[in-house]
C-alpha cells in the first residue's frame, strides 16, 4: 500500500520531467514555453516516455530509477503509543500503467498541477508495527505483502529559479502529494510473535478494517513521497538550465 504513494510522488516529478528532458535525449519531446497549450504538450511528452520509464532507460547516455518495479524509502507511521509502524524494503509492481489527467501549468509562476491515477499495484517489503485498531492491539515485525487498487493523487510541484555559473536552473521548493486508495488487502507474516492463529486473525481484521488502516498510513506515506521525489526532481533538472528544459 505505501508503494502506491510512492509510485504517485514520482510521477509527481514525472509528469515535470516530461517537459524538462531537453537538454538530454532528442527522442524526448521538448516543450516551448510558448506553446498556447503547453499542458497539452507536457502530458503527450509524459505518455510518450512511458515504455522508457519501466526500465529507467530513457536512452543509452541517460538513465533514471526504474518504475518497475518501483523502490520506495522508509514510511513511518507515528500517532502516539497507540500508533506505531516502520515499513521497509519497498518494492511496488505496477506503477508503468499510471495515467495522468488535468495538468495545469503556470509557467511564470513555475507550478505544476495535475491528477494521477493507477489501477492496481503490488508490493512487498518489510514492517515493523504495533497500533491499535478499533479495540484490538496488533503488533508484529516481518514481511509484507499487499495489493491496492484505484489508486488516485493530486500533486502539486512549486519550483524556483536559480543562478550557478552565470546560468538560470530551475529546481523544486517544494512537492505536495495528497492520497486516495479506494481498497486495498494485505499479508503481513509473523503477527503476535508468529502464532499462526492470531496472525491470521489480525491480517483478517486488518484486511475487514483496512479503509481504518489505509487513512492512518496515508499522512506518513504522503510526506515519505514529497521528500524522496523532491530530492530526485532536483538531481534531474540540474543537468539542464531552465532554457534547455523549457525554451522560448
Amino acid at each position: 500500500m505505501l508503494q502506491s504513494g510512492g509510485y504517485f510522488a514520482f510521477l509527481a516529478v514525472i509528469a515535470f520531467i516530461g517537459g524538462s528532458y531537453a537538454a538530454f535525449p532528442t527522442s524526448i519531446k521538448v516543450c516551448s514555453r510558448n506553446d498556447p497549450d503547453l499542458s497539452r504538450c507536457i502530458t503527450e511528452s509524459v505518455n510518450d516516455l512511458r515504455p522508457r520509464l519501466a526500465s529507467g532507460k530513457i536512452s543509452d547516455e541517460f538513465r533514471i530509477p526504474p518504475l518497475e518495479p518501483l523502490a520506495l524509502s522508509t514510511v513511518n507511521m507515528d500517532r502516539g503509543a497507540e500508533f506505531k509502524a516502520t515499513f521497509s524494503e519497498l518494492l511496488v509492481s505496477g506503477p508503468s500503467k499510471f495515467k495522468i489527467d488535468n495538468l495545469k501549468v503556470n509557467i511564470e509562476k513555475l507550478i505544476f498541477d495535475f491528477n494521477i491515477f493507477l489501477p492496481k499495484l503490488s508490493f512487498k517489503g518489510k514492517y515493523d508495527l504495533k497500533i491499535k485498531l478499533l479495540l484490538l492491539n496488533i503488533a508484529g515485525v516481518g514481511d509484507l505483502t499487499g495489493i491496492i487498487e484505484n489508486n488516485h493523487a493530486r500533486v502539486k510541484l512549486l519550483c524556483e529559479k536559480y543562478t550557478k555559473d552565470g546560468k538560470e536552473y530551475m529546481r523544486v521548493k517544494k512537492l505536495l502529494v495528497r492520497i486516495q486508495i479506494e481498497s486495498g488487502r494485505f499479508d503481513m507474516k509473523d503477527l503476535f510473535r508468529g502464532d499462526p492463529v492470531l496472525s491470521q486473525a489480525g491480517n483478517q481484521f486488518i484486511n475487514e478494517n483496512s479503509r481504518l488502516f489505509l487513512d492512518e498510513l496515508t499522512p506518513g506515506l504522503e510526506r515519505s513521497l514529497s521528500e524522496t521525489f523532491k530530492a530526485t526532481s532536483n538531481e534531474i533538472m540540474q543537468q539542464a538550465t531552465f532554457d534547455e528544459i523549457f525554451p522560448a
